[in-house]
């Protein structure tokens, strides 16, 4: 590590700044390999176990198990959740998110939380108590941020902590590590609160942002190095890099090129980056965030209604499967409220009948190969509740719930997203015009 620290002091300035790009030199001692064609899914059913004897008051039991590509080598997951926390992320996500994920009552003045809820409007515009700004004071709740940091919270309801880790990273002016990689969930969903307490403020640092979530998942930083996992990023912004070469305040091409140059850096270490475009600069100008999927190997999904991140964030799969189905052969039933995770974890409410049940969990993989796996359980009415089977039930209500409030259906999201992607492709690569204002 020391050596690897005085390559980056011997850099040039302006590499310094962005720092991502000393991993260069460090990639010969982090390699990712890639197998190619076809890969059928593996499949582990967890619970119940293959022959169990089961008796509950419920005629319905919980499956669980876990899926992965059989590229996958580990079924570890490494999870990063990097969220932009610029001056723009005060701006609405198009819903209140009062009522989800225990989001308090908060209004910001230029960055300093306001005791009464007042919305003013500048002559000028959005100001956030610049010169020549009136003050504005807005209900974070509304906010692009609380979007982010509730999608990030339902993101985490759902993964598995045995085998998934997941770290907190903010971006603004600076890049900060909020929460090394950890399997303790609610820490991580503790410190999620915190970001959303501290509030916007300040530019678009995506570079530094990338950088830091690259050297946590390789072990370089505060976070304990798992060689065998899966590396992924979730980048979550809702606009375009003004920083580290920038004013902060308007889009330069030089911090766009560096952006891209260090999630090509990224692809190489092996860590894909999935980002979430919020809002429609974003999507408008998708440059920068096109290219950050690109060149590291991970998705782009453009959001116009920033609120829509809780219907696709959790759709997103990083072990390259994106389909499961759980059947009861024995009955012909089908499983309900089925959940299948970002690291692969699946859940789901399957009918049963007395006596023998073959349960049959299919898969399918990104690239479209399928697999099966059969378990046999035997069930008899009892007196017992499943209380895990309530919960989990609960858990899947209040998840759809969220979405429902959305008031479009997470298929009508998807096809919304899929469109704007499409419409992004087609747009020239260039920078949105030069705006007033605070950095953002």
């Amino acid at each position: 590590m020391l050596a690897f620290e005085r390559l980056m002091d011997r850099l040039p300035m302006i590499w310094k700044r962005s720092k991502l790009v000393a991993l260069s030199y460090a990639l010969s001692f982090f390699s990712a390999v890639s197998a190619g064609g076809a890969a059928e899914p593996k499949i582990q059913i967890l619970s119940p176990k293959d022959g169990s004897q089961i008796a509950e008051d419920q005629k319905t039991i919980l499956i669980s198990g876990k899926v992965a590509s059989d590229n996958v080598r580990s079924a570890n997951v490494d999870i990063f959740l990097i969220l932009d926390t610029s001056g723009s992320t005060v701006l609405s996500a198009g819903a209140e998110f009062a009522n989800q994920a225990e989001l308090p009552d908060k209004y910001v003045l230029g960055g300093v939380p306001a005791l009464q809820p007042q919305i003013s409007i500048s002559r000028r515009g959005f100001g956030m108590g610049s010169p020549g700004y009136e003050a504005t004071r807005l209900n974070l709740r509304h906010s692009i941020l609380a979007a982010e940091v509730v999608a990030s919270r339902r993101l985490l309801a759902q993964l598995n902590p045995q085998s998934t880790r997941v770290g907190v990273i903010t971006f603004a002016k600076d890049a900060r590590l909020v929460q090394p990689l950890t399997n303790d969930f609610e820490q991580v969903r503790r410190v999620l609160g915190e970001v959303y307490w501290a509030g916007p403020n300040g530019g678009t640092n995506m570079v530094e942002g990338i950088r830091l979530g690259v050297s946590e998942l390789l072990g370089i930083g505060q976070s304990v190095k798992r060689q065998d996992a899966i590396k992924t990023i979730f980048f979550l912004t809702d606009g375009l890099p003004s920083l580290p070469t920038g004013d902060g305040r308007g889009v330069a091409e030089t911090d766009v090129k560096l952006t891209v140059n260090a999630s090509s850096l990224a692809g190489r270490a092996g860590v894909k980056i999935h980002v979430l475009g919020l809002g429609d600069e974003v999507v408008n100008f998708p440059w920068a965030v096109q290219g950050i999927a690109k060149e590291s190997g991970g998705t782009y999904t453009p959001l116009a209604r920033p609120a829509d991140v809780l219907a696709i964030m959790d759709q997103i799969s990083v072990v390259g499967v994106d389909y499961v189905q759980i059947v009861n052969q024995t009955s012909g039933q089908k499983a309900a409220n089925l959940r299948l995770a970002a690291d692969g974890y699946f859940a789901a409410a399957l009918p049963v009948v007395e006596g023998k049940n073959q349960i049959d969990v299919l898969a399918r993989s990104s690239d479209g190969s399928n697999s099966r796996a059969s378990i046999s359980v035997f069930y008899q009415p009892g007196t017992q509740k499943s209380l895990e089977l309530e919960i989990f039930i609960e858990k899947e209500k209040k998840l759809k719930l969220e979405v429902d409030k959305l008031g479009k259906t997470p298929e009508e999201i998807q096809r919304d997203a899929e469109r704007q992607r499409e419409e992004g492709l087609r747009r020239p690569q260039q920078l949105p015009p030069p705006s007033e204002g605070p950095p953002r």
